[in-house]
């Protein structure tokens, strides 16, 4: 009930003007609660570039403009050295689009003038309204079926944001893919199925990047269909699909009827329908 609380007085403060918060963990559940991503400020008060940007760039009504799309969060990392050296802070200013889980998206170091700035900001002024539940489910519980939900999830949610980042999403994805391979025991229930569906999703960087050939190619290597588990085979003939038709394979038409025959496949196709439209454009 606290939590509840304390995200809907954040909504209510979000909705009167872009400030920077000290709290990091605030930051993180103000995130959750307004779909935006985290903009973390790493600096330091001796930092003279960081006080530049301050008085030029931060200020700037344009850039002012574009916070509003971020939860803007200032960290001291004389003040907070382990998060500092979390993200790796060797200079600064040093500034981080994250999620609110606290994955990173981008990075850009060094002062930015105010265009500068804007053209950095304006990439990733985007709501994560399409992420929310994935988000909301990985930060409340770790687990590796939380976390290869919220993989998927990024995966297609590249194909809705402008080209340019898209393939920054799709890195975010192959992120949490590691995370999740690290939570997978050897001795959970389902370790084989679960270990073969984090190698498939490997395979979605190329099937998201427009790849096909390679993927066709590592398909035929790695995963010949009598080795794929049942609940496995939607994702795997969801890769298929993508590959043969990225490449106008001969054998488009025995993947397409294959694949009508699993159950439940409406799905991915409509999702692979999508992936290539998207590549087209």
């Amino acid at each position: 009930m606290k939590t509840i609380y304390f995200l809907l007085l954040m909504v209510t403060l979000s909705s009167t003007a872009a400030t920077w918060t000290d709290s990091f963990e605030d930051g993180q559940k103000l995130a959750l609660a307004t779909n935006k991503f985290m903009l973390v400020d790493f600096w330091a008060t001796w930092c003279g570039p960081c006080k530049k940007m301050d008085i030029e760039s931060w200020s700037n009504k344009e850039v002012q403009a574009l916070l509003e799309n971020f939860v803007p969060v200032r960290v001291d990392i004389d003040l907070n050295r382990p998060l500092a050296e979390k993200y790796g802070i060797n200079s600064i200013p040093n500034m981080y689009i994250l999620d609110a889980n606290g994955q990173i998206v981008y990075s850009f170091v060094g002062y930015h003038d105010p265009m500068q700035l804007k053209l950095e900001l304006e990439k990733f002024a985007l709501s994560t309204e399409f992420l929310s539940m994935e988000l909301i489910n990985a930060f409340k519980t770790k687990s590796f079926t939380t976390t290869t939900r919220l993989v998927q999830k990024y995966f297609d949610y590249s194909m809705y944001v402008p080209s340019k980042v898209r393939v920054k999403f799709v890195n975010v994805g192959l992120a949490y893919l590691k995370d999740a391979k690290r939570q997978l025991e050897k001795k959970s229930e389902g370790y084989s199925e679960k270990l073969q569906k984090a190698e498939l999703l490997e395979l979605s960087e190329y099937a998201f990047e427009g790849k096909y050939s390679k993927l066709d190619k590592k398909l035929a290597d790695q995963f010949p269909e009598n080795k794929i588990l049942e609940d496995n085979l939607p994702y795997f003939y969801f890769l298929k699909l993508v590959a043969a038709k990225g490449n106008n394979s001969a054998n488009l038409a025995a993947v397409e009827e294959r694949a009508a025959s699993i159950e439940g496949f409406d799905y991915f196709a409509k999702k692979a329908e999508t992936l290539l439209a998207v590549k087209d454009q």
